[in-house]
């Protein structure tokens, strides 16, 4: 008798296993409200097993129910600390919820464990460069495809990663590795068009994002990165057309607003590129490039007092852009404000002396002032910088007083010995 319940015994123990193995089938196909349930079945009877609950808290996470998942990860490391998926899986969801570093301890911590872990160095690398670690992110992909060569997700991410540090050559190589497993891709196809273009190459990009947009049509994005390689050749109609699409798809893309505004700009349509700037700034009340491009609207309306306080409004929410600080300095210059001017110009000198018209600007408030050492001095640090700052000089009215002078003729004829 007793043999029969062992029998028995036996028999539950292997319908739990089933049930078990029934809740990993059922995650491993994307069926995640099955499989939590499957699994907080198999747990009423076995609470303590570690399986069970790391079932339950991937399935968790993928029906977005982040705290029940964080919660199931942490009761799970606590019975298993040793456990190297577990420490993976943990992380995942803590780089989703954009708790990088520690995301980080736990993938780290899942390659102590299991060196060999392919998509622990994977997401390693995704999340070192979400913290702008992008060169170390690299380092991490690399390790991914020393063990797992083909991966297309890892060339994927590898080629973004290029793109965003300018490296378009090592980019174009790695998005043509992604694209032999799936040719049509429309995510590797658009990192390839924006390689293309980082290079100059305009027409090979938009065959690219031509492609993209043919195999998914839904993604702003790509009508976007057209829009601007079609700018870059010129074709601002068309341009503005993709830039329309975009927003059709999301009403929010800034950057698009941004972009329409200002190739409106370009074509002289001021009235119309307001209305699209008065847009982006209801979208975002914090970002300064609406106030900034309204203030260029406004110069260029001739409305100088209104230009002013748009680009104030610029640098209160961005107070060290050179482009906003430069473009107040000349305004102020055209009001008279001379000391006012130069203060705009030394601010953006103090952050970077890269920034050659500042110096050309300084020259031009010290020119109107007919101070000729100082005019001189600052135009030739913009011109060692550019030259053509020395051509200009030689055409602006603001060197009128300085022009004639033995010490700017001095610098005209050293400057073009060189």
């Amino acid at each position: 008798m007793d043999e029969d319940f062992d029998d028995f015994d036996d028999f539950l123990e292997e319908d739990l296993r089933n049930e078990l193995e029934l809740a990993q089938i059922a995650l491993d196909r994307g069926e995640s409200e099955s499989a939590l349930n499957l699994a907080e079945e198999f747990l009423e009877d076995n609470p303590l097993d570690v399986e069970a609950i790391n079932i339950c808290a991937v399935a968790a996470s993928n029906l977005g129910d982040d705290s029940k998942a964080m919660a199931l990860y942490q009761k799970a490391l606590r019975f298993d600390p040793q456990n190297g998926a577990l420490h993976h899986n943990y992380g995942v969801l803590l780089e989703r919820l954009g708790d990088y570093h520690e995301a980080l301890v736990h993938f780290n911590r899942c390659l102590e464990l299991q060196p060999d872990f392919p998509e622990a160095y994977i997401n390693i690398g995704n999340t070192l460069d979400e913290l702008g670690r992008t060169e170390e992110a690299l380092q991490m992909y690399d390790q991914a495809l020393r063990r797992v060569p083909d991966a297309p997700d890892v060339y994927f991410n590898r080629g973004y990663a290029l793109n965003r540090l300018g490296r378009f050559e090592q980019a174009i190589e790695s998005f043509t590795q992604s694209l032999t497993f799936d040719p049509g891709d429309a995510a590797s196809l658009n990192g390839l068009g924006y390689a293309l273009s980082g290079l100059g190459r305009e027409d090979e990009a938009i065959e690219k994002y031509n492609a993209a947009i043919a195999r998914d049509a839904s993604v702003p994005t790509y009508f976007y990165n057209r829009a601007l390689a079609l700018s870059r050749l010129g074709k601002p109609e068309a341009a503005l057309q993709d830039l329309d699409e975009a927003l059709s798809r999301d009403t929010l893309f800034l950057d698009a607003f941004i972009e329409k505004g200002s190739i409106l700009i370009d074509q002289g349509r001021l009235d119309e590129a307001l209305l699209v700037f008065d847009d982006s700034l209801r979208i975002d009340p914090l970002s300064p490039e609406p106030s900034f491009y309204r203030g260029v609207i406004q110069e260029r309306k001739g409305n100088l007092p209104e230009a002013l306080v748009a680009l104030e409004e610029s640098l209160r929410l961005d107070p060290t852009s050179v482009y906003a600080l430069n473009n107040k300095g000349n305004i102020l210059i055209d009001l008279g404000r001379l000391d006012e001017a130069l203060h705009c110009f030394d601010q953006i000198l103090a952050h970077t002396d890269s920034y050659p018209l500042a110096h050309y600007n300084r020259a031009c408030v010290f020119a109107i002032r007919g101070k000729v050492r100082e005019a001189v001095h600052a135009l030739g640090r913009a011109a060692a910088q550019d030259a053509h700052f020395l051509e200009d000089a030689m055409q602006d009215s603001d060197f009128d007083r300085v022009r004639d002078s033995r010490t700017f003729l001095k610098l005209v004829e050293t400057l073009k010995s060189r």
